[in-house]
């Protein structure tokens, strides 16, 4: 875990040694708090940083969601690259209910954090389903086309020229 502006991040993926929180700490920009994740991967011995929204997140595309960052990896990293993955921890806002909630839960055995090396992040159902080929999809009916305006005046003439 690092804590820099504020934010604290929790390393997911350590891959060949990359992760260095003080070449972190100094390439760090404002810029990569929006993000839920950061990928910082190492080329030519300079650390370069990119940022990545949740998957469900309302700003995230194919190219700025978590789900692509093996294809980031694959395609815009130098190969065998070493590269970590952060993400960006809730922020906890303290009151009165959460205390309530901890005090009574306590009693509860609390539950285990994920493990530290993730792969690849897990793909939701509703992403799945939409991903289902198109063949697995019921086929609709064509729709009737109308001929244009122009169309119309065209075949009429024509009609009219040829009888």
């Amino acid at each position: 875990m690092i804590q820099i502006s504020g934010k604290t991040y929790e390393v997911l993926q350590d891959y060949r040694n990359g992760w260095n929180p003080e070449a972190f700490r100094d390439r760090y920009s404002d810029v990569l708090e929006r993000y839920d994740y950061i990928i910082g991967d190492w080329g030519y011995n300079q650390l370069r940083l990119k940022g990545f929204y949740r998957e469900n997140h309302p700003k995230a595309n194919k190219d700025t969601s978590i789900t692509g960052m093996v294809d980031y990896i694959n395609e815009y990293c130098n190969f065998g690259c070493a590269y970590f993955v952060l993400h960006k921890q809730k922020e906890q806002k303290e009151s009165k209910d959460s205390k309530e909630k901890e005090s009574s839960d306590s009693s509860q055995p609390k539950e285990l954090k994920e493990p530290k090396e993730v792969k690849e992040p897990k793909e939701s159902k509703e992403v799945k389903e939409a991903k289902e080929p198109k063949e697995a999809r019921e086929p609709r009916e064509p729709r009737e086309r109308k001929p244009s305006r122009e169309n119309k005046e065209k075949e009429d003439t024509i009609t009219k020229s040829g009888s």
